[in-house]
């Protein structure tokens, strides 16, 4: 595994950084210990109690790990190029639950889909927690965003008027909103006329609008300079937010002080996003709003209306405000990098393709797909099990935090340890999967030893994913649309197929490749 000449260079800051404020520390306390006990030497002691005290004291004693180094503790290991791989390779050395240092902070990484659905669903409310953090108060305004906010009464009240909002206006109109992306896409993909192009910018654009529509009762066209502005700085936001340039700072306080370009970019990317998103909320709400149709008109319609019952709070503009930021950031990203993966790995299996077009053609004649008719399409929803299974997007969750003493397969979880699903791990256990690098849809075919009980790609319990139904309907929808249309080939047969290791941040995604696009024959 690689680290970045960049990070080890930020890691050895710390490391003296650190060591000079601790021996400032340990020196003046031995300094008023002297005028009593005239031993200055006592500095020394005070100095590894003070380590010890800092950096090991919060440690579950039962759970084992790699070892840690004085200070950074196990910041190497979370420092690696593509963390997803590695905390999975530390299970294969410590098993399906260790725990890693960061600074002061203990975080347990859980590998393995029955110990993930005994935090997350079992013991839901041990772990429904968020992280104390400083980066993720800044980027979620304080903790006001669903995906971010720490559990209280408060948070609660968020989540169920934005579910509710949500599940009223797709009830009647996902489905038709995702019908009039896919067929769009599949008009885009049909005029590049056979030309090698990425699609990464069309399945964004396709993506985004489906949640657009739905928020703020609009759609962009891939041209739009408002759409571009918004998903770049998205884009941007979630890239710099996994930098361990930033993380640092969550650990490491006396960071904040000195100077650092990653974090003053995060901090202005965040005041662009806050100002676009405010402009389109304020457009909108300039319109009647009180139509209804959309989540943010329902969001505005129950602000200074008291929600929670007995502990009752209230919505501000603020809340609705990041609530259409979760929505864009979670509906845009996870959707597009998961089609966008799809169509990398058929061109390794391209007889994958083949069999779900025949299936398509065998089921529903020339008609396009619905919905409903999933179940009768085994194959379809056997590939995109296997894409979820094989890249989960958000491959670490949203780290989650114990908010009393608990347990965790039998060990011991203090309160405010922070929790770490592996995902990825999760998707790639042996014990778990047969053969589980390999991409097999027929794995969840009937008898193909698949488990969709194993299957988490979007969390469980009170934090399980806001839109996860949304997602579900999008990638049949648009997985379906596109192979009954086309057939996805090589850029050409001198260039490399697709990478598929990725590149990991806070999203999954794969490196950047051309395809072409040749339609179906009708």
């Amino acid at each position: 595994m690689c680290i970045s000449a960049v990070s080890v260079v930020l890691l050895l800051f710390i490391l003296w950084m650190l060591v000079v404020k601790l021996c400032r520390q340990a020196d003046s306390q031995s300094d008023g210990d002297a005028k009593e006990s005239k031993q200055p030497e006592a500095a020394v002691p005070k100095l590894l109690h003070s380590l010890s005290k800092r950096f090991f004291g919060s440690l579950s004693p039962s759970l084992s790990g790699p070892p840690s180094l004085p200070l950074l503790g196990n910041m190497l290991d979370l420092a690696q190029e593509h963390l997803p791989i590695h905390l999975t390779s530390l299970a294969l050395r410590y098993g399906n639950i260790y725990r890693l240092n960061c600074g002061s902070t203990t975080m347990v990484i859980l590998n393995n889909s029955e110990i993930i659905r005994e935090a997350l669903i079992k013991k839901w409310s041990d772990f429904a927690g968020r992280p104390h953090s400083y980066t993720g108060d800044i980027v979620s305004s304080g903790g006001r965003s669903i995906s971010l906010g720490d559990f209280s009464e408060g948070w609660k009240a968020h989540r169920r008027v934005a579910h509710s909002a949500l599940h009223r206006c797709t009830m009647d109109s996902l489905h038709s909103v995702i019908e009039k992306q896919a067929h769009h896409l599949c008009q885009v993909l049909r005029d590049y006329n056979g030309k090698a192009v990425d699609l990464s910018e069309d399945f964004t654009v396709a993506a985004s609008n489906v949640i657009t529509t739905l928020t703020l009762g609009k759609s962009y066209d891939k041209s739009s300079e408002d759409l571009q502005k918004l998903q770049d700085c998205l884009n941007e936001i979630v890239s710099l937010w996994g930098s361990p340039w930033i993380s640092a700072l969550d650990s490491f306080p006396l960071l904040r002080k000195l100077p650092n370009p990653p974090f003053s970019r995060l901090m202005k990317e965040v005041a662009r996003r806050d100002e676009l998103i405010g402009k389109h909320i304020e457009d909108f709400k300039k319109n009647d709003h009180k139509k209804g149709g959309t989540v943010t008109s329902s969001l505005l319609q129950s602000l200074e209306q008291p929600q929670g019952g007995a502990s009752q709070m209230t919505l501000t503009e603020t809340h609705v405000h990041m609530t259409t930021v979760d929505l864009l950031i979670g509906g845009t990203e996870t959707t597009a990098a998961l089609l966008n993966w799809t169509v990398a790995f058929l061109l390794h299996r391209p007889e994958v393709q083949n069999k779900v077009y025949e299936e398509l053609c065998g089921v529903l004649d020339v008609r396009y797909p619905q919905y409903s008719d999933r179940h009768r399409l085994p194959y379809l929803c056997a590939l995109i099990n296997e894409m979820l299974r094989l890249r989960p997007v958000a491959p670490l969750a949203v780290p989650h935090r114990a908010i009393r003493n608990s347990s965790i397969a039998g060990h011991f979880i203090p309160k405010n340890t922070i929790i770490i699903p592996n995902l990825y791990g999760a998707h790639h256990d042996p014990e778990v999967w047969d053969d589980p690098y390999s991409f097999k849809p027929e794995r969840f075919l009937e008898g193909g030893g698949g488990s969709l009980r194993a299957l988490i790609p979007f969390g469980g319990g009170a934090r399980l994913c806001l839109g996860e139904a949304i997602a579900r309907m999008e990638m049949f929808l648009f997985t379906a649309y596109l192979l009954r249309d086309f057939k996805f080939l090589p850029a050409s047969k001198e260039e490399p197929l697709p990478d598929l290791r990725g590149v990991a941040s806070v999203v999954l995604k794969v490196k950047p490749y051309t395809v072409i696009t040749h339609p179906r024959e009708k």
